[in-house]
């Protein structure tokens, strides 16, 4: 037996010797003998070579004794120059959190030996820890060039990285490349490949590597210790790490819940909930698979079954919020706006200083109707929280619901002290055109834009533009808006009417038309587009097509005074005029207080029925409602300066108004709980965000009239 292997020999006796002591010594600490075992202890630890000590060092901290492991780590680094030595030691200070230790430790076995993997990918580890994120990365790079046998890991190391830093196409290529050898992949190397795929929009294939996750996921369960020694054997990661690994395996639901996600994101439902049904089948009765089936079933119109799984959930575990804010939204989808309100009570009875659940409640109470309730919630979470954004906004909704536009302006601009928001620069903007403050609505607008570039390339944000210029009749920069807006949204007819209107006030009636045909081709049942169609075709002296849009109108909206009005006017032009009086006469059973529907009827009846008695009926009818709050005689002057009729007409329609209603200044239309109706001249007014509907005609005046409504826009612009 030569000398070299009996040395050999004896180093494994002192090692085993050494083992055996420590294991020893557990038991003597235990039984209160353990002064006798540290010096026996210290007494064989210094007839140990360097590497040694580093060896039983780890022996020790393995065991549960770190400070015993650092102070003998400590010894070897001040008695020798050992690269592997502040390595060790820089491993340790990782583990217990001190970074900064550990870094200048590595950066002392780097210099005194780079060549060693575990150097340079300790301390990229570190580095990360720490958020220093190139330097993790150029470390785990030099790791890469000198050990084949953990590349895996490494590039997996180093896509995390990469992600943190969010240059998802260098994670893509780390994470293909810890997948080169499939030998050595574990699930999470497909996960997290899957999850960066999702950011690049290329969700085909990460949802290819999700399922390659769940597919490995389960080929692991199967063993005993849940796939430790596999996940061990292919990575060279610790043990603590590979229980790490465990868990959130386990944490994911075996990665279904991501496929689940991934799924829904790509609009296959059906397969959404497949998935989470077969992860409840691995992990029944959890809480979180339950709830997510209930959101599945909702989005695929199964409310009933929702409703039912998610109540359950509820009552099972009536301390889990989640489960109380996806019940609410079961019933909002479903407009069950009582039955949300009676639910976010019950969240705030449970989580009393929530202040989600709060915010949601006041929402809830607005969908319901319940605007004071609203309000007083708002008001009331603004006391808690008024450092946050979103409760300015909600009571700046709040208040456009009620047309309280300066207050709304006072809260979307305490929002912006908060928090420089593109979004609350435009909501503020709409806030600003409906109070007729247009310049500065359109500094919000530039204000927006100067945050966030890509609103130049919504339709939305031109339409908001046109709008703005159109109150300030500026039609050519109004249609120059529009168009853009065509240009990124060409399917939509509100645009398409919206420019019409423009070209119209700019007198350029054929291409108002075109529109308006543009428009109608979209939607043929859009009543806004039918209606100024048969307006344009009127102006045109087009009245076969004025009456064809005319007609449809009144059938789409046959409780609408003016679209019968407007059939009256058509019929008069095309000579039809008992069809004309009949029209009117409709207009009236509508709207009795519409007082150009009097005079027109008035005209006709003494120009072709000459039956001046009723003709002067309807001459009174007139004076009453277009004299408005004027004394009798400018009342009485109104009628002298009327064309049409002769001056015993207009003396018997005076007698006529007189001897009926014997009153100074009649009841008006605002005085009866009604709205007098007056209208503006629509090459003026083009606005359409006031109201559910606008009315619009042409003045008394003019030879031709027209009325119309148009639906508007109440929440965007």
């Amino acid at each position: 037996m030569n000398v070299e292997y009996v040395s050999i020999i004896m180093k494994l006796a002192v090692f085993v010797v050494l083992i055996a002591f420590l294991i020893r010594g557990n038991r003597m600490r235990d039984s209160g003998r353990r002064k006798p075992f540290r010096l026996f202890a210290d007494w064989r630890t210094k007839r140990l070579k360097p590497e040694e000590k580093v060896e039983y060092s780890l022996l020790l901290h393995e065991s549960g004794r770190t400070e015993e492991a650092l102070r003998l780590l400590d010894d070897v680094v001040r008695s020798s120059s050992f690269a592997y030595a502040y390595e060790r030691r820089a491993h340790i200070y990782n583990e217990l959190g001190r970074e900064e230790e550990a870094i200048a430790d590595l950066d002392e076995a780097i210099k005194l030996n780079p060549e060693p993997y575990i150097v340079w990918y300790t301390r990229a580890i570190a580095h990360n820890d720490r958020g220093e994120l190139e330097e993790a990365a150029r470390d785990f790079q030099e790791a890469l060039k000198r050990r084949d046998d953990s590349k895996a890991s490494t590039y997996y190391e180093l896509g995390n990285v990469y992600m943190k830093m969010n240059d998802y196409e260098k994670a893509e290529a780390a994470y293909s490349l810890s997948l080169k050898d499939t030998s050595k992949a574990i699930p999470h190397f497909y996960y997290r490949l899957a999850v960066v795929l999702e950011q690049l929009d290329r969700d085909e294939e990460a949802l290819a590597a999700a399922r390659s996750a769940v597919k490995l996921h389960v080929q692991f369960m199967k063993a005993n210790d849940r796939g430790a020694a596999a996940i061990k054997e292919r990575t060279n990661y610790s043990t603590v790490a590979v229980g790490s690994f465990i868990r959130s395996a386990k944490e994911e639901y075996g990665f279904r819940l991501y496929e689940s996600g991934l799924l829904e994101r790509m609009g296959k439902q059906e397969d959404a909930l497949e998935a989470v049904e077969q992860a409840l089948l691995e992990y029944p009765n959890n809480r979180e698979l339950e709830l997510r089936k209930g959101v599945l079933l909702r989005q695929l119109g199964k409310f009933e079954a929702s409703e039912q799984l998610i109540n359950g959930i509820k009552n099972m575990h009536p301390s889990w919020i989640p489960v109380y804010m996806e019940l609410c939204t079961t019933y909002r989808l479903q407009e069950k706006t009582e039955e949300a309100v009676s639910v976010l009570q019950q969240a705030k009875r449970r989580f009393p200083d929530n202040t989600v659940v709060r915010y949601w409640l006041a929402d809830a109470y607005r969908e319901a109707g319940k605007t004071e309730e609203a309000i007083e919630e708002n008001r009331s979470l603004l006391e808690v929280e008024p450092e946050d954004p979103l409760n300015w906004k909600q009571r700046g909704e709040l208040a456009i619901d009620a047309d309280l536009y300066e207050e709304a302006d006072e809260a979307y601009s305490k929002a912006l002290e908060l928090v420089d928001s593109s979004e609350y620069f435009m909501r503020r903007s709409f806030v600003r055109y409906m109070a007729d403050r247009f310049e500065d609505a359109l500094l919000d607008i530039q204000s927006a834009l100067k945050r966030d570039g890509s609103l130049l390339q919504e339709s939305r944000t031109s339409y908001a533009m046109g709008e703005l210029y159109v109150g300030m009749e500026n039609w050519e920069l109004a249609e120059a808006e529009y168009s853009r807006a065509i240009a990124l949204e060409p399917d939509n007819p509100q645009i398409y009417d919206r420019r019409a209107r423009c070209r119209y006030a700019s007198e350029r009636l054929p291409e108002a038309l075109e529109d308006c045909d543009r428009g109608l081709a979209l939607d043929p049942h859009n009543a806004k587009l039918l209606w100024l169609r048969g307006f344009i075709s009127f102006r045109l002296d087009d009245f076969e097509a004025a009456l064809a849009d005319s007609l449809v109108y009144t059938r789409m909206l046959p409780d609408d005074p003016q679209g019968h009005y407007n059939i009256g006017l058509v019929y008069n032009q095309l000579d039809r005029h008992d069809d004309a009086i009949r029209a009117f006469s409709r207009t009236i059973d509508l709207n009795p207080f519409e007082a150009q529907a009097y005079l027109e009827r008035a005209k006709l009846r003494y120009h072709y029925s000459f039956d001046r008695g009723r003709a002067a009926d309807d001459l009174a009818q007139w004076l009453l409602y277009a004299g408005g709050e004027k004394t009798d005689n400018d009342r009485f002057a109104l009628l002298g300066e009327l064309s049409g009729f002769d001056d015993e007409m207009r003396d018997r329609a005076k007698e006529q108004f007189v001897s009926t209603y014997g009153i100074p200044y009649p009841a008006t239309y605002h005085e009866t709980g009604h709205c007098r109706g007056t209208y503006s001249n629509v090459l003026i007014k083009l606005k359409s965000i006031r109201i559910d509907w606008e009315e619009f005609t042409c003045s008394s005046r003019l030879h031709r009239t027209w009325k119309g409504t148009a639906l508007r826009n109440t929440k965007e612009l």
